[in-house]
């Protein structure tokens, strides 16, 4: 078992980098498949899934090869199958848009069943009723989704759900089909326009991009393209939250600040001071207790879902009352009780988190449930009195590159041990 050792109570000082993003990664990913050439793809995040993600993209013929630190060739001249085997390796839930790629590209695709973090239900159903509309007819074998299309049928698709996932697998099944397809209702994150931009930069015709109309009108075949992985969000947002939870100065670079303004404007709301410098790099400092506060997570431009666990632990430190309400999964809140045991006051349902501040946090022994959850409890680590042990440490390293080397270089007394 993998765990940190964290010795809390250090300001964080300093300036710390934002790797690119997992988020965006898998997609573009997935869109290289449809594309009969060599992709070049850089700043791609030095993560365990997206090992995983090679791994099944060579089971379907690609050849990838690194050239520089954090920066890939993908050679998709010889895919082959559309029958993904993923026997030996853990599952992820980015795995999924593969199914709109290798459908466009091979006419039929079988997938396994979908892995990631356990914080709720995460439906496919969205994605195979888009998929069905293009022409795809579906089912289920053995527990894996199968797909096929003898020709992908332009078409006009409402979304019930601005679903992240559903929009890049229809975008990916659509941009090489005849005729033109309109997508409403469509995820508007930065991510997704990051794989628009992608797919348009290697020929494809896509409109509307962060807009929740989007509109593709299908081209023949895409070209090999250089493309660099935009920074992560996320993470961005969690070192933020870890300046101000320890009352430290932490400069955070490679950035794009339009891409999380509503993190920004609640940590200006909590006391934060939140400076951006050129769009690319913000500094963060916090002089005194940070205030209550309310959040509801709502798809983009709400408040990400992924940065409501690192906010509950800025909430558990707080002068004050906080409320957070889950809008997106129903089973996010699994890492207050462990907050709890480090001195937190959260009392919980699936849907809410009400949070009385407490003064002070205390080392202790907790587990890590999920990705998110985990980034929570290093963030309550690095504030509290005295010595933490945190076990579990997978699921955290899942989404954040180095994150013990970037926090230790800002001041954190923090040592990664493996048993």
């Amino acid at each position: 078992m993998k765990k940190y050792i964290i010795q809390g109570g250090h300001p964080l000082k300093g300036n710390i980098s934002v790797s690119g993003s997992k988020n965006a990664t898998m997609p573009i990913l997935s869109a290289t498949l449809l594309i009969d050439g060599i992709t070049r793809l850089t700043n791609v995040p030095d993560l365990g899934d997206i090992d995983i993600f090679f791994e099944l993209m060579k089971r379907a013929g690609a050849i990838i090869t690194p050239y520089e630190k954090n920066a890939f060739e993908i050679d998709t001249r010889n895919i082959h199958t559309g029958d993904v085997d993923d026997s030996g390796l853990e599952k992820i839930r980015g795995s999924q848009t593969l199914l709109g790629a290798l459908l466009a590209r091979i006419g039929k695709v079988t997938l396994p069943s979908l892995g990631g973090c356990q914080i709720g239900a995460r439906p496919i159903d969205i994605h195979l009723n888009g998929l069905k509309q293009l022409g795809a007819e579906s089912s289920i074998i053995k527990g894996a989704v199968h797909l096929e299309a003898q020709k992908i049928n332009a078409s006009h698709i409402y979304l019930d759900y601005p679903s992240f996932g559903a929009t890049a697998n229809l975008i990916l099944a659509s941009c090489t089909a005849q005729g033109n397809t309109i997508i409403e209702n469509a995820a508007q994150e930065p991510e997704i326009a990051d794989l628009v931009n992608f797919l348009n930069k290697s020929g494809a015709k896509i409109y509307g991009i962060g807009s929740k109309t989007l509109r593709i009108t299908g081209v023949e075949r895409l070209r090999p393209v250089t493309h660099r992985i935009m920074p992560d969000r996320i993470q961005a947002s969690t070192y933020m939250i870890a300046s101000a939870i320890t009352q430290g100065d932490l400069t955070i670079e490679n950035i794009s600040a339009n891409d999380f303004s509503s993190v920004i404007f609640k940590l200006r709301e909590t006391g934060a001071e939140v400076q951006i410098m050129n769009m690319d790099k913000i500094r963060v400092s916090m002089r005194q207790r940070p205030m209550g506060f309310k959040i509801k997570t709502m798809p983009f431009p709400g408040f990400p879902t992924d940065v409501q666990s690192p906010m509950l632990a800025l909430a558990s430190l707080a002068d004050g009352m906080s409320v957070i309400m889950e809008s997106v999964f129903e089973n996010r809140f699994q890492v207050a009780q462990e907050l709890n045991r480090m001195g937190a006051k959260i009392v919980y349902n699936e849907r809410m988190a009400t949070v009385i501040g407490v003064e002070n946090l205390y080392g202790a022994v907790v587990q890590v449930q999920n990705l998110r959850a985990g980034a929570s409890l290093v963030l309550a680590a690095l504030a509290a009195q005295g010595e933490s042990e945190i076990l579990g440490i997978e699921a955290i390293e899942r989404g954040y590159d180095n994150l013990d080397k970037q926090l230790a270089q800002c001041g954190a007394e923090i040592t990664r041990m493996e048993d």
